[in-house]
């Protein structure tokens, strides 16, 4: 259970950087938005620290991640700081998670890997972002959207695996199927519930959010081997 958890976390975790690196080189951000968002970063270096138990090369990432930290300041700040290191860190999480979804048994689990780097990404984003209090509030609502949309992709390939089941095999996996679909569409309406209320959102609505979809996720890998 554990490693199937800590699988669940290289793809989330890229997601997060490519949307974070995104922001930190493109985005519209004052100096104290830029520090706050570094001082999230080592949360980053912390859960590849966790998935380096999986596979010693998430190190590599880890080390990254805690250089680029170590060259930037987490008070207000207009430097950049050397971003070549986060670019490399991004590469190297990208090149850990494109040999997994490699490794997949199938064309249905690695489209499944492709999407949760959308799908987790996105809303590990959205609460690093919220953490360190942004005030571009346009990601507030893109960043939900997007989670709708691949929630419903992943979804479809959900689908796509179940129609290719033996019989026999499908009716014992219908119960973790329904418990993963009822947590996946549960995850997403607590997301985007500050857009359904019309409501700030709040770090603890996307914690909740983010554990009911990594839960989601977890139920959901067991059909992928199947």
């Amino acid at each position: 259970m554990v490693q199937q958890l800590l699988a669940v976390f290289p793809p989330m975790l890229l997601g997060a950087q490519l949307i974070l690196t995104l922001i930190l080189v493109k985005g519209d951000i004052c100096p104290g938005q830029r520090g706050r968002i570094h001082k999230v970063l080592p949360v980053l270096a912390i859960m590849w620290l966790a998935v380096a138990s999986l596979r010693i090369e998430a190190m590599m990432v880890v080390f990254a991640i805690a250089y680029f930290y170590s060259q930037v300041q987490t008070k207000k700040t207009r430097v950049q700081g050397p971003l070549w290191v986060l670019y490399l860190a991004n590469g190297l999480a990208l090149s850990y998670v494109a040999i997994s979804i490699g490794e997949q048994p199938d064309l249905a689990a690695g489209i499944s890997v492709f999407v949760q780097i959308i799908l987790l990404g996105a809303l590990f984003a959205h609460l690093l972002l919220t953490v360190a209090r942004t005030r571009l509030q346009a990601f507030h609502r893109i960043l939900p959207v997007t989670g709708v949309i691949s929630a419903m992709l992943m979804s479809l390939v959900i689908l796509l695996k179940a129609i290719g089941l033996e019989e026999a095999t499908l009716t014992q996996a219908t119960q973790p199927l329904l418990i993963g679909f009822a947590l996946l569409i549960t995850s997403v309406l607590i997301w985007s519930w500050h857009i359904i209320v019309s409501k700030t959102v709040n770090k603890v609505q996307l914690a909740v959010a983010l554990l009911t979809l990594v839960s989601a996720t977890t139920f959901n890998q067991g059909l992928f081997v199947l």
